[in-house]
């Protein structure tokens, strides 16, 4: 029976009844120790049971070092252990996938097949679907507070996606959670979860629950002494468990009585009443035999949850034993007993137990643990490999502790979990010796130099080469580790100078010294250069016996980004090669980096960002901060491309976060497409706020200032079809990034010679100047040059050029770019109805159409002034045509064009693609519109109908 929890009963009751109905969601339970959590969970499951859904639990430990996935592993592995399993073909391709957390479907021997965060969420969803056929499925996730940041990152994603699931998805974690208890409100605050905090009881909810506990709930409050309430109210503060245990104290002590139906208290103020939790559980402990004591304290060394086959090696006793010590321990309630395990019944039991564990006693167990462990699991496994760090920290061996979480660490970074690694390996510099700490802090630097984190990286190399002394392999290693840190960072001088001694260190590897040379050259724009040191490189990694094929990977990056500025399909084939030659040596980071860059290949060739996105959530996964800046920064110039600004601005934000916290090189440019992005919303006051934050931060960088004129400021002219102004700042910001030795080619390099077309400013030496550049790499900036070419053979009289130059133009705009192609066709229509060529007419029909509907307002004027010059029939603004109905509910001709869509039983998508918007944006006007209207989606056809009438 539950007391206190009226309201979080009934929300989690509908929430059963929304999944069963098909409207999945996520819900946190969140609170203290103690303060209900899993009984409120218990109560759930039971609900769930007598409704027949499916049940899946698992959790997360302590322990110090957590374990990637574990909650969700431990309860697929159930369903597994159950034969649950389902054979759906839809999960064919997910099972490489979910070989991480289920190992019956484990293809082979070593690591799981690599997969984005988002792959594998999605995996984790089809199976849940395939296990939730009506009435659906419950997924419940405890103590998320000790939960990995790969745990959390795939529980994010499926939140976000359980909306038209049959899965109700229920996690615990302490209000101090931490990560956790930051992506539980995040994810409420974009209605993707639920978080309900449970306070702590009240007297009168004290009093009930004290009843309840002692099956006495049919009794007056009377017949329970006064002196019980009064025990149970000073010693429990309100914590439902609390109340339990320390009821159970006094019934074991003898303190209160059943006798007739009546309870009966004896004097609560002697001596041996239990006052605080840890009191009430070593008095309970007391009450039993030495061997159960002995039992129950060694399975508390062993971890909250335990194996029970170890503890007959750990305490000497035979299996039965152990057995009966377990028996008793389970009947003291300081014990559950599952399916094929036990676990102490709560963390704070589990705490209180070690705690009243003499030190030589926790010691001498800790050492026969560690030892039974070794001698259990060879090699030390998963997480066997932390745990027995563990022991030998409670058996006094820090050393050995120190050595063990130092290959943990390791294993962490040989598969990229690079947040894991470094909290694995920070624990392993406090625990190791001098002897340790060297190779503790070698490896440290990588993790920090991967992820991207500048500073630290160069700080703890400098400390490591200071303590070494004389010149090394080992401190050519460190140097290059700094070299690389600093890379991220764009400090390119003083990752030279790294280069450079350690290039004159003893035993250097010059393949990896020319690699990462190639690295700077490029950063500085010497392309010949980094080509030819990455060739060099190349040519060594592949030679040698064995080869390098983390070389090869950054030979073939740089190899890759200096043919991206030519030939395109040459990049590709460099970037493809490392991400197959990465996937073949189980490299991460470097397939990662190389997806990436292919991410890039396809911005370049349609803006699509979808490979870019899969890029990231593997780079969050692995904890490469750096990466995940740099890809936050690309994704928002995607989105501003796609003119799907609210995204890019949230997404450019991240970027400049992160790039601050880790003190990065993309701040200034996360600024810029912030400023981009203000721009396109007509917010010209805070385009011109981060700006200024901008150029401040890199006044001498031409590609940020150059970004500001022509990207930013020309942006916001073109919106106000305002074309002079917008041609100068554009000419302006060509002027800056064409004589840099830029390597982005953004799309106002192409308007630049278009609106000089129109205008008569020097279109052809511009084109050519682009061109020379190789800013026609991108795509868009080709296709732009082309209606500019069309405008000048038009404007000498070659209407038949005109037209087949506009024709392969319009080819090159793909759908993903409409606001481009829109802009291009007005201006290329105003100069065809001056010189007599093309479609104007139509051309300018459709840009008013998708202007308007974007609510660009001015421009839509333009192309209406021009179809009036050219005498043909103008679509009448649309506030008078709106039905009244519609007017007096606040709805705009967006949402009123939406909804005729959706009355016609389009999906979002299509909508988005018939109106040349983001999904996103029309997602956001659906919902604008069932909240004027009150109605649910269904019923949107009959009540536009009704309007008809």
């Amino acid at each position: 029976m539950l007391v206190g929890r009226d309201e979080e009963t009934r929300r989690l009751r509908a929430a059963l009844a929304a999944a069963e109905a098909g409207r999945g969601s996520a819900v946190f339970l969140v609170g203290e120790a103690g303060i209900g959590k899993s009984r409120l969970v218990r109560e759930t499951v039971r609900a769930a049971g007598e409704r027949g859904l499916t049940v899946l639990a698992g959790r997360a430990v302590a322990g110090g070092v957590p374990t990637p996935f574990r909650p969700f592993a431990e309860a697929l592995t159930a369903a597994g252990r159950a034969g649950r399993l389902p054979a759906s073909a839809e999960l064919g391709p997910f099972r490489p996938a979910l070989g991480w957390l289920v190992p019956e479907w484990r293809s082979a021997p070593g690591p799981p097949a690599e997969e984005s965060l988002v792959f594998l969420g999605e995996a984790v969803l089809r199976l849940l679907r395939a296990l939730a056929p009506p009435p659906g499925c419950v997924l419940v996730l405890e103590d998320l507070h000790w939960a990995d940041q790969e745990t959390l990152g795939l529980l994010e994603y499926l939140a976000d996606n359980l909306a038209a699931e049959r899965v109700l998805c229920v996690a615990t974690l302490r209000e101090e959670g931490g990560e956790a208890a930051a992506l539980a409100h995040a994810l409420t605050a974009r209605g993707s979860a639920a978080v309900l905090p449970l306070g702590r009881l009240d007297a009168a909810d004290m009093a009930g629950m004290a009843r309840a506990c002692l099956d006495a709930a049919d009794l007056p409050a009377a017949d329970l002494p006064a002196s019980v309430h009064a025990v149970v109210a000073d010693r429990a503060e309100g914590i439902p468990f609390l109340v339990e245990e320390v009821l159970a104290g006094l019934i074991g002590e003898g303190a209160l009585t059943e006798r007739d139906g009546r309870w009966l208290a004896a004097d609560l103020t002697a001596p041996g009443i239990p006052a605080t939790f840890a009191d009430t559980v070593r008095r309970r402990l007391d009450s039993v035999d030495a061997d159960t004591r002995h039992v129950i304290g060694a399975a508390a060394v062993l971890g909250r949850r335990f194996d029970w086959a170890l503890l007959s090696p750990v305490t000497g006793l035979a299996g039965p034993a152990v057995v009966a010590a377990l028996r008793d321990g389970v009947g003291l309630q300081l014990i559950v007993a599952e399916r094929e395990s036990f676990r102490f019944r709560h963390a704070l039991t589990h705490e209180a137990v070690l705690a009243g564990l003499l030190p030589p006693e926790r010691a001498l167990l800790a050492g026969r643990a560690l030892a039974a462990v070794e001698a259990a699991h060879p090699g030390l496994p998963g997480t066997w490999c932390t745990l027995a760090a563990d022991l030998a920290g409670r058996a006094g061996d820090a050393a050995r502790a120190g050595a063990l979480l130092l290959e943990a660490g390791r294993r962490d970074l040989a598969v990229g979990a690079l947040a894991s690694a470094e909290h694995t390996l920070t624990r392993a510099r406090d625990l190791a010796g001098p002897a340790l700490r060297t190779e503790v802090d070698e490896a440290l630097t990588e993790v920090y130099a991967l992820s991207g984190q500048v500073d630290r990286a160069i700080e703890t190399g400098k400390m490591l080469l200071a303590r070494l002394g004389s010149p090394s392999p080992l401190a050519a290693s460190l140097h290059l580790g700094i070299a690389r840190a600093a890379i991220a960072g764009a400090r390119w001088a003083e990752a030279a100078a790294s280069i450079e001694v350690a290039r004159e260190s003893p035993g250097a590897d010059i393949a990896q010294i020319d690699a990462c040379a190639a690295q700077v050259a490029a950063g500085r724009g010497r392309l010949e250069e980094a080509d030819e040191l990455a060739r060099a490189a190349l040519r060594a990694a592949e030679s040698g016996d064995p080869g390098q094929p983390e070389v090869a990977c950054e030979a073939l990056e740089v190899i890759g980004r200096v043919a991206r500025q030519r030939d395109l399909a040459a990049a590709e084939r460099a970037f493809a090669r490392a991400a197959d030659l990465a996937a073949a040596h189980g490299l991460q980071l470097w397939r990662l980096r190389a997806l990436h860059e292919l991410g890039t290949i396809d911005q370049l060739r349609t803006e699509s960002v979808d490979r870019l996105e899969q890029a990231r959530e593997l780079a969050v996964a692995q904890g490469a901060l750096a990466l995940t800046a740099t890809l936050d920064l690309q994704i928002a110039a995607g989105l501003n491309k796609q003119f799907r600004a609210d995204e890019a601005l949230a997404v450019a934000r991240r970027s400049a976060d992160a790039s601050r916290r880790f003190h990065l090189a993309t701040l200034p440019m996360a600024l810029i497409f912030q400023a981009t992005a203000h721009a396109i919303r007509g917010e010209e006051q805070d385009m011109e706020a981060r700006i200024a934050e901008a150029v401040a931060l890199a006044p001498a960088d031409q590609d940020v200032v150059g970004c500001a004129w022509g990207h930013c400021r020309a942006t916001l002219s073109l919106l106000a079809d305002d074309l002079g102004q917008a041609h100068t700042q554009m000419a302006t910001g060509a002027g800056l990034m064409l004589s840099s030795p830029a390597t982005i080619a953004p799309p106002f390099l192409g308007l630049w010679p278009l609106l000089g077309a129109l205008l008569d400013r020097d279109a052809e030496p511009a084109a050519a100047r682009v061109r020379a550049a190789h800013g026609t790499r991108h795509l868009v900036v080709a296709a732009l040059l082309g209606y500019a070419g069309a405008i000048l053979a038009g404007r000498r009289g070659r209407p038949g050029d005109a037209e087949a130059a506009f024709a392969a133009a319009d080819r090159q705009m793909g759908p993903l770019v409409a606001w481009y192609r829109h802009c291009a066709r007005r201006l290329a229509a105003e100069a065809a109805l001056a010189d007599g060529w093309g479609e104007p007419v139509a051309w300018l029909r459709e840009a008013a159409a998708y202007f308007a509907a974007r609510g660009d307002d001015r421009v839509a004027a333009a192309c209406r002034g021009l179809l009036r010059r050219a005498g043909a029939p103008v679509p009448r603004q649309r506030p008078g045509e709106l039905p009244g109905r519609l007017r007096a509910l606040g709805v705009t001709e967006r949402e009123a064009d939406v909804l005729k869509l959706v009355a016609q039983g389009l999906g979002n998508r299509e909508i988005a693609e018939r109106m040349f918007l983001s999904p996103r944006t029309v997602e956001k006007h659906v919902a604008s519109l069932l909240a004027k209207t009150g109605l649910r989606r269904a019923q949107l056809a009959g009540y536009s109908a009704g309007l008809d009438g």
